[in-house]
């Protein structure tokens, strides 16, 4: 027994620590861990009656970077006194990194424990040992570095040369030599194929994904350690498209070195966050054309640029996505002072007023917004000038319409039929799997009998959304291309039709408008806007604003000198009707009724109706000359009754006194008579009446 070993160490316990790095040293490497295990049984040789294995920290590595509990239940033990000699393999297991080696060797000092490997036994306090352990964990620090440096450099030398030492992304397979290729099964490619084609024609990726699930149609995941050879099928989500939109490898590309973690020290420790994205020139290896992919390396680079505009952060640059609120322009509108994007607030009832806005500088105390604008007149005004643009190219696109339709259709059909073809794959080859077991064996004959069912359910499924869909669609023939050419001659039409989408509104607006400057002074009567089309050509707009105190709900100037007018001959509920036969609307586009006749007096300070001594109305005059309304109107229409009207549909006014004209009473006296007397030509000289 060594002279170092006391008594009062051995009433102290010996503990005796077990590590490895990883799980896969725990599951392979069985020597190396029973060599730390056979530690317990050389404790009891060396006099140790009390032996405490601790074993918390299998397969956690000892570098510093991971909390261990084992390590810290050995600390707490030493510093309360309970460990007489700490027992390990090497100084390695211990500890990979020098703060915790010289942390215990510290504490081990003060407490007066020993430090045990297979080399030999170590006081903290003596000088010379204390010197040997700081070697042996300085060596065991630069052991673990010296092994990781050499695997990586031999690891990113294989890089890149090109070979993929990961799993790869599904769609691809990796061959022996380490090379990438696309997968054989045809399913696959078309599905993947799809996403790149939906994220073209839709422009976003959530709105891809919600096409995809709306469909019905599955997507291809890679299942793990397979090498990309057997995947599994599920619907899509958002981030699972993002994640393929965002993968060089389906532009053809090999890269690596495209994320880096972010290390923050938290309790004493460096702790690994999540990862993020570096940009392109700082990746280490990029290697274009490196395999066939599904998409160009340009058309790949696109939909980053897309991806990256569809992201609005704040004041950012960017457009961002489009989407389904009304203001056509969001995302295009630039201050003409500050050069900040206009951001869109919802106002008004149930949110559905928009008004663009530049809140300025935010960041300087003091600052206010630049301006403020209304969407519906700035809207209407762009829309118009684009529309003029396009109009040209209305017959072609009225024909597309019908193409794409058709290829849209097509690629359902297409997906629902490769998807047709696995499942009767899958259904010969669990009949096959049924056949083969024997009938008395109903453990597996069940089991294989019920998945036998499940796909064939799949089967018929599947034929029944086939079928659902109906024959192929066929080319135009004259009769629909001569319809289609006529809608693509009135494109506004189309514009304006109810059932157009807002989505596809403001993607035709962004691809041919690169921005819109917006211009304007509070003294200004107008907002003068710069339209930057797509072409590098600049266009000058005017559009008028709301003077003080107005705003688009409000009635228009015309109705309200109507009104103004009406209301000194007739009533609220005989306007309201004069307006709705005239085809005039209140602000918020409804028709007219007493009440809101009355609102719109009240808000005008419009005296209302009152009976004026010395004027009838057409009725009335019926009344006191004792004749016909139709009398009355052919002497009114004749001239031979003075009468004025303010408004085509308003009443007429006659001033009484009128009524005892000669002329008229000899009229109404023939017919009282019985007479029948001859029209009148207004402008035409007449013969007396006897």
């Amino acid at each position: 027994m060594s002279e170092k070993i006391r008594v009062e160490h051995l009433q102290r316990g010996a503990y005796v620590y077990v590590r490895q790095s990883t799980p896969y040293q725990v599951r392979n490497h069985l020597e190396g861990k029973e060599r730390q295990y056979a530690l317990a049984e050389r404790a009891k040789q060396l006099g140790f009656s009390k032996v405490i294995v601790i074993d918390e920290d299998l397969g956690r590595s000892g570098s510093g970077a991971q909390e261990r509990v084992g390590f810290g239940r050995l600390l707490a033990s030493v510093c309360q006194g309970l460990a007489g000699a700490v027992f390990a393999l090497e100084a390695s297991r211990l500890a990979r990194n020098n703060r915790d080696w010289h942390h215990l060797v510290d504490l081990c000092a003060l407490a007066e424990t020993l430090l045990i490997d297979t080399d030999g036994i170590y006081d903290p306090r003596s000088l010379n040992d204390r010197l040997l352990l700081g070697l042996k964990g300085s060596m065991a620090e630069f052991e673990l570095g010296l092994l990781r440096q050499r695997a990586r450099a031999a690891f990113e030398q294989k890089v890149r040369r090109g070979f993929t030492l990961w799993e790869v992304p599904v769609g691809f397979i990796r061959t022996e030599e380490g090379r990438l290729e696309k997968t054989p099964d045809r399913q696959v490619q078309q599905a993947i194929a799809t996403v790149f084609q939906k994220f073209l024609q839709l422009g976003s990726a959530r709105q891809a994904t919600i096409w995809f699930r709306e469909e019905q149609i599955p997507l291809p995941h890679v299942k793990g350690a397979t090498a990309g050879k057997e995947v599994i099928w599920a619907l899509p989500s958002s981030g699972r498209i993002l994640q393929m939109l965002r993968n060089p490898c389906y532009g053809g590309a090999f890269a690596y070195g495209k994320t880096a973690p972010r290390i923050v020290i938290e309790d004493g420790r460096a702790r690994h966050q999540s990862r993020f994205r570096k940009p392109q020139n700082e990746w280490k290896v990029l290697l274009i054309d490196h395999h066939p992919g599904y998409i160009s390396w340009e058309e790949y680079l696109e939909n980053q640029r897309r991806l990256e505009a569809n992201v609005a952060w704040g004041e950012g640059e960017s457009s961002g996505a489009v989407k389904a609120g009304t203001a056509l322009l969001s995302g295009l509108l630039r201050c003409g002072r500050c050069g900040r994007k206009l951001q869109v607030v919802y106002s008004g009832n149930g949110g559905r007023v928009p008004r663009y806005g530049c809140r300025g500088d935010r960041g300087n105390r003091g600052s206010g917004p630049c301006l403020t604008i209304g969407s519906l007149r700035v809207d209407r005004v762009v829309v118009h000038n684009v529309l003029a643009a396009i109009q040209p190219a209305g017959i072609e696109a009225a024909v597309k319409v019908s193409e794409c339709a058709q290829a849209e259709d097509e690629e359902k059909r297409q997906a629902l039929e490769l998807a047709l073809e696995r499942a009767r794959y899958e259904a010969n080859r669990a009949r096959r799997q049924f056949d083969a077991v024997e009938p008395e064996n109903r453990l597996v004959a069940g089991e294989l009998e019920a998945r036998w069912n499940h796909a064939l359910e799949q089967v018929a499924a599947l034929e029944a959304r086939i079928a659902a869909m109906g024959e192929r669609s066929t080319s135009l023939n004259d009769e629909q291309r001569t319809e289609l050419m006529a809608l693509g001659d009135d494109v506004r039409a189309v514009w304006e039709h109810p059932d157009a989408p807002v989505q596809l509104k403001k993607r035709i607006l962004r691809t041919v408008l690169n921005e819109i400057i917006v211009q304007s002074e509070r003294e200004s009567p107008t907002h003068r806007l710069i339209l930057h089309w797509a072409g590098g050509v600049h266009t000058e707009l005017s559009v008028e604003r709301n003077p003080s105190g107005q705003h688009r709900r409000q009635a228009e100037r015309t109705v309200i000198d109507l009104v103004s007018e009406l209301a000194k001959v007739c009533p609220d509920r005989a306007i309201a009707a004069i307006l709705n036969r005239l085809g005039y609307k209140t602000g918020q586009e409804k028709n007219w009724n007493a009440s809101r006749v009355a609102g719109l007096r009240g808000y005008h300070h419009i005296e209302p109706f009152q009976n004026q001594d010395g004027w009838v109305t057409r009725e009335q005059a019926a009344e006191e000359l004792k004749v016909s309304n139709t009398v009355v109107g052919r002497l009114i229409r004749e001239q031979i009754l003075p009468a004025t009207q303010v408004v085509q549909c308003a009443p007429w006014v006659i001033d009484q006194k009128d009524l005892n004209l000669p002329e008229v009473k000899a009229r109404v006296q023939a017919i009282h008579n019985g007479r029948r007397l001859p029209s009148i030509v207004p402008g035409q000289a007449q013969l007396p009446l006897e």
